[in-house]
């Protein structure tokens, strides 16, 4: 009888911590929207715009310490100008993000990866278009307001020619 108890507890437990596993391993797509205020410095032209993101993602890891995901990433880096001089910009992005949980429903993150930038500068009619690949990364915070939504703020900086740093808030919907 002690035997059978013994068997029934450990099978019991044996259950529990595979869900448990299976919970903390569980991952998915996401997607995201955001505003952000993009501020651009180049040359004689240094001014700030206000402009749409948009993500998509796969978060490979989710545990109760540690989350991991792949994100791609477009950004509306901003139409700025001056009296002669014009740069319109926008980043198409591949991170990598990792998030520390801070309690049940908050966490903080970084991210980083590479940026494909297309940059239009216009100065007194003569127009020159470059870019490139380059690094970009950041920081942010999310609130988790529903199991499957979260609000999030982040600060990031593409490092271009044209150097941007931005500050956008929105939201991310978990499948």
């Amino acid at each position: 009888m002690k035997s059978l108890k013994n068997i029934a507890l450990k099978s019991i437990l044996a259950a529990s911590l595979a869900v448990s596993a299976s919970q903390a391993s569980a991952d998915g797509f996401y997607i995201g929207a955001g505003i952000y205020s993009p501020e651009a410095d180049y040359s004689s032209v240094s001014d700030s715009d206000t402009t749409p993101a948009f993500f998509v993602g796969y978060q490979f890891i989710d545990t109760s310490i540690f989350m991991f995901s792949a994100e791609l990433g477009y950004y509306d880096l901003g139409s700025i100008s001056n009296n002669s001089a014009k740069i319109d910009s926008n980043a198409l992005s591949l991170s990598a993000v990792a998030y520390l949980p801070i309690g049940p429903i908050f966490e903080v993150y970084a991210k980083a990866g590479v940026a494909q930038t297309t940059v239009d500068y216009s100065f007194e009619g003569t127009k020159t278009d470059f870019g490139g690949t380059d690094g970009f990364g950041g920081i942010g915070a999310s609130l988790d307001i529903l199991d499957t939504v979260d609000i999030y703020v982040e600060y990031l900086i593409f490092d271009t020619e044209v150097k941007t740093e931005s500050v956008g808030v929105g939201v991310r919907f978990d499948f």
